[in-house]
């Protein structure tokens, strides 16, 4: 009996798994940063608790599908907020719904530790409230373009994501790229550095973008960049 088109299309679609992670990116007295990778795109949802057999609490990123990697692979971060200081917690992840199969990949139990209460991502001593609210000190800045794709970097003063907002409508960035949360590759001034490659663009267009970093380490805020512009080059 012939399958119904429908049907061989989904057959021929790869089910959803987990193929990098998860990994704890970052944790604070407060607050931890997880991150995995999948196949294909879904959703990105993290269970956890104190306890490792009842993980009683849930946290969720929007759905991810357009963030590939070069394998064409997701990239899922997660950012679990309200959490006690210098607490143990158990988590698993679970991605749901993936692209064309509606199929679903879970994590084993795994689990962190939070910093003592006032202490920052680095283990130092001062108190969160006292930790700098997360800014953009350079940039953003476009450091290389081709045809189909384009570099942008930019600094802050201290860890977090890095995410591109992009479109070729100023009012309607819809489409995002972004790589690993930096916490670990500081200039001597103790910034960072953030680099992204958005791919898979159309030759001689205008696109428009805006960067954003967030999960601030110590203090969980955020900082994006005016709308800014770049133009690819021809075929």
């Amino acid at each position: 009996m012939v399958q119904p088109l429908a049907a061989q299309k989904t057959a021929s679609k790869t089910a959803e798994q987990i193929v990098d992670g998860p990994r704890v990116e970052g944790t604070g007295d407060t607050w931890a940063v997880i991150a995995w990778t999948t196949n294909t795109g879904g959703s990105s949802v993290v269970n956890y608790g104190t306890d490792r057999n009842s993980l009683g609490q849930s946290a969720q990123a929007p759905y991810a599908n357009s963030d590939k990697l070069k394998t064409g692979h997701e990239v899922h971060r997660v950012h679990l907020k309200n959490l006690k200081p210098g607490t143990t917690y158990y988590f698993a992840v679970t991605s749901g719904h993936g692209e064309g199969t509606g199929t679903q990949a879970k994590s084993g139990v795994q689990e962190f530790t939070t910093k003592g209460a006032g202490t920052s991502a680095k283990g130092g001593d001062a108190d969160a409230k006292n930790h700098e609210a997360l800014k953009i000190v350079n940039g953003p800045r476009v450091e290389g373009t081709g045809s189909s794709w384009a570099t942008i970097a930019w600094t802050t003063n201290t860890g977090g994501s890095s995410v591109i907002k992009y479109g070729t409508d100023r009012n309607s960035l819809s489409q995002s790229a972004q790589s690993p949360y930096s916490d670990s590759d500081k200039l001597k001034t103790g910034h960072e550095v953030h680099r992204v490659k958005v791919q898979g663009l159309k030759p001689n267009t205008k696109y428009y973008y805006q960067v954003d970093s967030g999960h601030g380490e110590g203090s969980g805020t955020e900082a994006k960049s005016a709308v800014e512009e770049f133009t690819t080059k021809a075929k």
